[in-house]
């Protein structure tokens, strides 16, 4: 899929992205990637002062200890993947910086051909989606793949009590095309009541400042098996056959119970 749209643009698993996707005729070149930093800068996004998209790139390191070491992300053109990684970075700018933040020092610790910790946060990094709760009971309910009870008896709280806050850019690739079966990776991060009174942009910034500051702790998110499986269109509003209760008799996509939580991602 190489045509430039921005037809997937209206869909919620791009809302904390959108701000940011200038009017484009094309895919962005060089110069187009330095106008999108200088415009989210402008704007106030607390981006990291050294980075830059660098199309074409191929680092002499590890891909992460590039970045961390010249703040360079190598981003190949004509490519949603990288697009979107871009777009991660202007959305979630503090927790990108701590997910380089973590496999530099993984690395250093010698941790080069991954592990538990490279592998959860590269799982966060591609597939992750932030799923603040201000009411705990929502959070297990997700924990424990209750999928009726928190999609259909809980629906009224979605927006209200739970959101759901898109990170991962593998993610947002695979959305252009969704699915039966498509599934994130969800963090579940508890917040206070105030959360949902603000808009779009202030709950993903205080959620991006939160996850930084967590990430920066390595016993945190220490592997895998820490984030939950999310069949993504039984999220309210996320796809319309989930308007029918139906939708969610489907067990292949809604298990009942825990599936095996991969450690490998194909990016």
């Amino acid at each position: 899929m190489n045509r430039w749209h921005t037809d997937y643009l209206p869909h919620p698993l791009y809302r904390p992205a959108r701000r940011f996707v200038p009017p484009l005729a094309d895919w962005p070149d060089q110069a187009g990637y330095d106008a999108l930093l200088d415009r989210a800068r402008a704007a106030g996004a607390p981006l990291p002062a050294g980075l830059r998209f660098v199309c074409e790139l191929e680092p002499g390191a590890y891909y992460e200890m590039h970045i961390g070491a010249t703040g360079e992300v190598p981003t190949r053109a004509r490519n949603w993947h990288d697009w979107f990684n871009a777009l991660a970075w202007l959305a979630w700018p503090r927790a990108k910086a701590a997910l380089n933040r973590r496999h530099v020092r993984a690395i250093a610790r010698g941790e080069a051909k991954r592990g538990p910790l490279r592998d959860a946060a590269t799982l966060l990094d591609e597939c992750g989606v932030i799923v603040a709760v201000a009411d705990p009971r929502l959070g297990q309910l997700l924990d424990d793949m209750r999928w009726r009870e928190l999609f259909i008896e809980s629906r009224d709280d979605w927006g209200r009590r739970i959101a759901a806050r898109t990170l991962g850019h593998a993610l947002m690739e695979t959305g252009l095309a969704p699915h039966l079966g498509w599934c994130g990776k969800a963090l579940i991060v508890e917040v206070g009541e105030d959360f949902f009174g603000l808009d779009g942009d202030g709950q993903t910034a205080l959620l991006d400042a939160e996850l930084a500051a967590r990430l920066d702790d390595d016993g945190f998110l220490a592997s895998p098996r820490a984030l939950c499986p999310l069949p993504l269109l039984g999220i309210p509003g996320w796809w319309p056959d989930n308007e029918d209760p139906a939708f969610y008799d489907n067990a292949d996509y809604f298990r009942p119970t825990r599936r095996a939580k991969s450690a490998t991602v194909t990016a």
